[in-house]
């Protein structure tokens, strides 16, 4: 990859050399029509292309934050009943889903000592939480891990927005996935057309400003 792939608006004209655009973005913001369209897909289309592989640049791992846990954990000769103060039945335990997550790919045991190399799948839910039942709660509800994991270890999709962090396969498949996406707008426009496009959209801009 060449440094002009560094950064998001490289990527997108890549996506849009790729489609056979006779154009290019000076930014993402710099206001025409090609850049507005490609703003309007370029994030979800990355976000999308890193939720659905496993790419390896975009592993993370975290110590889960506990938020919940169930009374018998603590001691197993108590019952108790059961009330929002607890993670969601059947769950044991709930831990707050990373804030820079796409996708959760397992829930580990920490290793105590030495790491196994050979680990079991461990069950777990992604869940919504509305909070105990007391002002004020969570508003909106907030998103949570549910498992039966004792000091649970997340491994998770990243949201990687640096292209610089990215590897030429993946700016490869994002750069082919925004022309499929920009190619039904942009495609049918030639560079007479689109001069005009963006000359009305100033002109009626500038009216509505004067207005």
């Amino acid at each position: 990859m060449t440094s002009v792939l560094t950064d998001p608006t490289g990527v997108c004209n890549y996506g849009l050399a790729k489609i056979g655009f006779r154009g290019r973005i000076g930014s993402l913001f710099d206001g025409t029509l090609a850049a507005k369209k490609c703003l309007d897909v370029y994030g979800e289309e990355r976000d999308s292309l890193l939720s659905t592989g496993e790419w390896d640049f975009a592993e993370r791992t975290a110590v889960g934050i506990l938020l919940k846990q169930a009374p018998g954990t603590l001691n197993p000769y108590v019952t108790t009943p059961w009330t929002t103060a607890y993670p969601a039945l059947p769950w044991l335990y709930e831990y707050a889903y990373p804030a820079d997550a796409l996708e959760i790919r397992t829930v580990k045991k920490p290793p105590f000592t030495i790491p196994n190399f050979d680990p079991r799948y461990n069950r777990f839910s992604v869940d919504n939480d509305t909070g105990p039942q007391t002002v004020p709660g969570y508003t909106p509800p907030v998103k949570i891990i549910l498992t039966n994991v004792a000091g649970a270890v997340i491994v998770y999709t990243g949201q990687i927005t640096d292209p610089t962090d990215w590897t030429p396969s993946f700016t490869e498949a994002l750069a082919s996935r925004l022309g499929k996406a920009l190619a039904p707008v942009l495609m049918g426009l030639d560079h007479a057309k689109l001069a005009a496009a963006e000359e009305a959209h100033d002109t009626a801009q500038a009216a509505e400003t004067r207005g």
